[in-house]
């Protein structure tokens, strides 16, 4: 198996120095988490549970956070630089780590413990299931060099950004593409640079178009649902349970939320919070995680107001079952 395990015992994340965030507001304070029981730090404006941690481990290089993910209530986050899946509870206390060749993008699959991570310098997606420890279950080659990926019913949704062959393209299990939704079709530029997407309920794909400064939504047809140009960069991008979307501007350090027609519903994370470069995002019930670019290596996890828990659905687990046809 390429994957390699290390679990920390005597120097643990919470055991390490807090970095503190510059100019951190001063009515934030200790407090305990409402989740976990453990330290946390509240916003008390809001009351909302809100809290900063390094996702450095030591003798390491400065970390690039490609990608984040929520299983339950441990935080699982791509660092690219040092090639590594660190797991983290929402406080932010590391408990392990595992070791792969590129990984890059990840997503947590339906109703089970399996994350997804997209490594695209071996063109291949690897999926890590976190029962007692992250392990490797299985590994499936892919065609193209895929960078970011979400899971929608029993399909991974992927996304290429090879010059020449842009795309988002909807697999099964064995790799074969059941579905593709190019860059340019009929002549028509439908998005340049899918650097993060993000599946709705009903199928359509929310690409984050940081090449052309737009956010778009795209059915599995091909028909452009909207398109809305950004006065700077997106960067992340996730849907809530609910259909809202959360989009991250890297250029403006804020992260909006959208209606699921992609009307601006507000800021949920706006310059109080300090937030700096924000790269990938992902959100789970009512939290949302949003890691920082190199050199910073922030995670920032925040309390959504007005959302609870996923409603239940049936178990799934794309990397036990095959698919034909979409």
């Amino acid at each position: 198996m390429a994957a390699e395990y290390r679990m920390f015992v005597s120097t643990q994340q919470s055991d390490l120095p807090f970095v503190p965030v510059c100019d951190r507001p001063d009515s934030r304070e200790r407090s305990s988490n409402p989740l976990t029981g453990g330290p946390a730090t509240l916003d008390s404006s809001s009351q909302l549970f809100c809290v900063w941690f390094s996702a450095t481990l030591p003798d390491e290089s400065p970390c690039l956070l490609t990608g984040v993910t929520f299983v339950g209530r441990d935080v699982i986050v791509c660092d690219n630089e040092n090639k590594t899946l660190k797991r983290f509870d929402v406080c932010g206390k590391f408990h392990e780590e595992l070791f792969l060749r590129d990984p890059c993008g990840i997503c947590s699959l339906p109703n089970s413990v399996e994350v997804a991570v997209t490594e695209p310098d071996i063109r291949q997606i690897t999926v890590c299931k976190l029962d007692n420890s992250l392990e490797v279950i299985f590994e499936l080659k892919t065609m193209k060099k895929y960078e970011c990926i979400t899971s929608y019913q029993d399909k991974y949704v992927v996304g290429c950004c090879q010059l020449g062959a842009t795309c988002v393209d909807f697999i099964d299990s064995n790799g074969t593409v059941l579905r593709t939704i190019p860059g340019t079709l009929d002549g028509q530029i439908l998005f340049r640079n899918p650097a993060a997407i993000a599946c709705q309920t009903s199928g359509d794909v929310v690409i984050s178009d940081p090449g052309a400064c737009a956010l778009t939504c795209i059915t599995p047809n091909t028909k452009i649902k909207f398109s809305k140009s950004m006065s700077e960069r997106p960067s992340g991008v996730c849907v809530d349970y609910k259909g809202s979307i959360y989009v991250a501007q890297y250029d403006a350090n804020l992260v909006y939320k959208l209606s699921k027609t992609g009307c601006k519903d507000g800021v949920v994370v706006d310059r109080k919070q300090k937030l700096t470069s924000p790269l990938a995002m992902s959100v789970n019930g009512s939290l949302l995680a949003v890691t920082e670019e190199t050199p910073s290596d922030k995670i920032f996890i925040i309390q959504l107001p007005g959302l609870q828990s996923n409603s239940e659905e049936s178990e799934t687990s794309l990397s036990t079952l095959c698919y034909n046809t979409v």
